[in-house]
């Protein structure tokens, strides 16, 4: 099955923002998601993320800012002059329709032919694998059939872009895995431009082409899953992706500790904050920083230890069949070059900073 041309479905919004009673849920985002690309738009409850894509398919109304779908403006067309297909979170299927209905629906009410909706239908649910389904009412589904149905109501459209609001949200954990996986080789498969919503970062960086962090109605940083986790633009971005996330330390209280070999501090200010990914830290039997363990999680493979470092805490994703027990003393050691610093003052990276800013805060 294969779409319309997508080389024309590229989604731009610029100095967007929307407002309610003087407060901005989405605060001047100006993003560029490519034909034919997965982005994902990521954050914390109340962030923006579902109200940008309300925005993107037309069921709310910007107060300023542009949105441009294939290079037309599209900001005050309706829903069904974008020329897109959107899965919900809660699927909304029709509880009296079977599921062969369910899919069809939005073909019938469009009046498409009768030979060319059984046609659509065939290959959807080829895809999908439910073509042993197509009698049965959503009742009668788990949840993840409720899914598919929902991805093949957006299938047979033949939409060349493809809005997700948090569609896994009710899965159970292995069911996620699943679909996350089925999503994304369905986004491939097809050519989608697909834009996805959720709250839940191992989606975004195991599905995304693009991940757009938002916090407070605004863009953190956008940038791809390896990026965004390797070089995290700020305090808000380290913490956020990762898990653990990245460990964030006041570098002074980290140079209270007693150091033997090479330096793993950067040269920084001694108010700056010092950035370590758990898993770049390693024990070490000889050179290295003294630590005493706080706190341990066994996760199998591995366990997660929180150490005393100086007047700072760190935690270390050490081997699950490392000993490490609560009040041992050790030392740790990390490759000094995979460290970043973060000013104090503004929580952004400090090789990212703009000139004024570094002006105005030296560290």
């Amino acid at each position: 099955m294969t779409l319309q041309d997508t080389s024309s479905t590229s989604v731009e919004l610029a100095n967007l923002t929307k407002s309610w009673g003087g407060l901005n849920a989405v605060n001047d985002i100006s993003l560029s998601i490519p034909s034919g690309s997965f982005t994902v738009l990521l954050g914390p409850s109340g962030c923006g993320k579902s109200t940008t894509l309300r925005l993107i398919a037309g069921l709310e109304q910007a107060t300023s800012g542009k949105i441009i779908i294939g290079g037309k403006d599209v900001t005050h067309a309706s829903p069904a002059q974008r020329d897109l297909a959107m899965v919900f979170q809660n699927y909304a299927l029709f509880p009296h329709l079977s599921v062969a209905e369910n899919i069809l629906f939005g073909l019938k009410v469009r009046r498409v032919s009768r030979a060319d909706r059984d046609e659509r239908l065939k290959r959807a649910a080829e895809i999908l694998g439910i073509s042993a389904l197509l009698e049965r009412k959503p009742s009668q589904l788990s949840g993840g059939q409720q899914q598919r149905v929902a991805l093949g109501r957006a299938i047979v459209s033949q939409k060349p872009i493809c809005l997700m609001d948090e569609p896994l949200s009710n899965l159970d954990a292995k069911l996620r895995h699943e679909m996350r996986v089925e999503i994304r080789a369905l986004q491939q498969k097809l050519g989608l431009t697909m834009v996805y919503v959720t709250h839940d970062q191992t989606e975004a960086i195991t599905m995304a082409d693009q991940v757009v962090l938002l916090n407070n109605g605004e863009v953190e940083q956008a940038a791809s899953p390896h990026e965004l986790y390797t070089y995290p633009g700020s305090v808000f971005t380290a913490r956020f992706i990762g898990t653990p996330p990245m460990n964030i330390a006041e570098l002074h209280g980290l140079r209270d500790a007693e150091l033997s070999g090479p330096d793993l501090f950067p040269e920084a200010p001694e108010d700056a904050l010092l950035g370590i990914r758990p898993e770049d830290i390693e024990l070490s039997d000889e050179a290295g920083v003294a630590a005493r363990v706080e706190a341990t999680e066994y996760l199998g493979a591995d366990t997660l230890a929180t150490f005393k470092v100086g007047s700072a805490q760190l935690v270390a994703r050490v081997p699950g069949r490392k000993a490490v027990k609560t009040g041992d003393t050790m030392k740790l050691t990390w490759d000094a070059a995979k460290s970043l610093t973060f000013n104090r003052t503004t929580g952004k990276r400090r090789d990212v900073i703009k000139p004024e800013e570094l002006q105005l805060n030296p560290a």
